[in-house]
């Protein structure tokens, strides 16, 4: 698993420290990766969003404007329906 946002480095750093990940949160800061992968808000800000990558690298599901409540278990249970 991999984090990323718009936020900088530090910011994300903090975050991580906060919330205690054990995954590296990536900065996209200029929104490089977030307009490539159509997931703008148009304020240059990332929609909440989750991509299911299998290990071939094909994008299996997509989670849109994600709520965080309850968000782990659907991932889980689609990573197990897949057979992943």
């Amino acid at each position: 698993m991999v984090g990323a946002s718009t936020d900088s480095k530090e910011k994300n750093a903090k975050f991580a420290q906060t919330i205690g990940a054990d995954y590296p949160l990536l900065s996209d800061e200029d929104a490089t990766a977030v307009r490539s992968l159509g997931i703008d808000s148009g304020s240059g800000r990332a929609k909440r969003t989750t991509f299911l990558i299998d290990s071939f690298g094909v994008i299996r599901k997509v989670w849109e404007d994600v709520k965080i409540d309850g968000h782990d278990a659907a991932v889980l249970k689609t990573v197990r329906s897949l057979g992943l």
